[in-house]
C-alpha cells in the first residue's frame, strides 16, 4: 500500500504473561513473526517499536525504540509516526494472534484525508485504538500529550478528528478475533487449545 505503513507495538510491559510478549510462541514460531511474515503481503514498510533490535535480524524491518520511555502504547505509536515515512500508519499490538488480510484492506479502504485517523467500536460502544488507521501528522499532538502525561488512548482519539465505525461494520471480523490479544498465560494456553480443536 502505497502511502500506508505498518507499525506494531512490542516494547511494552507485559507483568501478567511474565515475559515479554514479543517472544510469544505458537506453533513453534514467533507470533510477531508470523505475523510481520503475513502482512509483508501488504505493506511494504512495517515498523516494529521494541528495545530487542536483535529479535528481527534478517525479517526486513524497521525496528525503533520508545522516545518517550514507558509511558504506554501512546508512546508507541508516537515512536512509529515519528520514524514512519508515510501518510498513515495501521497499528498493531504484538500480542494479537489472529490476523486477517481481508480484515487489514477494509480498514484501509475506509481512510478518508479528512480525518485524522479510522477506528472502530466494539458492541458496547469502546472505542478499539488497534486495527486503527494513525495519520502521520498526529506525531505532534501526540508529542504534545506526553509530555502531559495524558497517556489514555481513547481520550487522545476523542479529542481529534477521528473517523469512527460502529461494530456494525466489523462485527464478522471482530467475532473472528481479530482484536483478540494475549495478556496471560491462560490466555494463550485458551488459544492453543481452540487452534487443537478446530483441527
Amino acid at each position: 500500500m502505497k502511502d500506508v505503513n505498518l507499525i506494531i507495538l512490542a516494547g511494552g510491559d507485559s507483568r501478567r504473561m511474565k515475559f515479554p510478549k514479543e517472544f510469544l510462541k505458537i506453533d513453534d514460531e514467533y507470533l510477531i513473526h508470523k505475523n510481520i511474515r503475513i502482512l509483508k503481503n501488504i505493506f511494504d514498510e512495517i515498523i516494529v517499536v521494541s528495545n530487542e533490535k536483535s529479535h528481527y535480524e534478517n525479517l526486513d524491518v524497521k525496528v525503533v525504540r520508545d522516545i518517550f520511555y514507558k509511558k504506554g502504547p501512546l508512546a508507541g505509536l508516537h515512536s512509529g509516526l515519528t520514524y514512519s515515512s508515510k501518510k498513515f500508519s495501521y497499528l498493531l499490538a504484538c500480542d494479537m494472534p489472529i490476523v486477517d488480510l481481508n480484515f487489514v484492506k477494509f480498514v484501509i479502504s475506509n481512510i478518508d484525508t479528512k480525518f485524522d485517523g479510522v477506528v472502530f467500536e466494539d458492541e458496547n460502544k469502546k472505542i478499539l485504538p488497534m486495527n486503527g488507521i494513525y495519520k502521520n501528522e498526529l506525531k505532534t499532538l501526540l508529542k504534545e500529550e506526553l509530555l502531559k502525561n495524558n497517556l489514555k488512548f481513547t481520550n487522545f482519539i476523542n479529542k481529534n478528528n477521528f473517523k469512527i465505525l460502529p461494530y456494525e461494520k466489523i462485527k464478522k471480523f471482530y467475532k473472528e478475533g481479530v482484536f483478540l490479544n494475549l495478556n496471560t498465560q491462560k490466555d494463550l494456553e485458551k488459544l492453543k487449545q481452540n487452534e487443537k480443536n478446530s483441527f
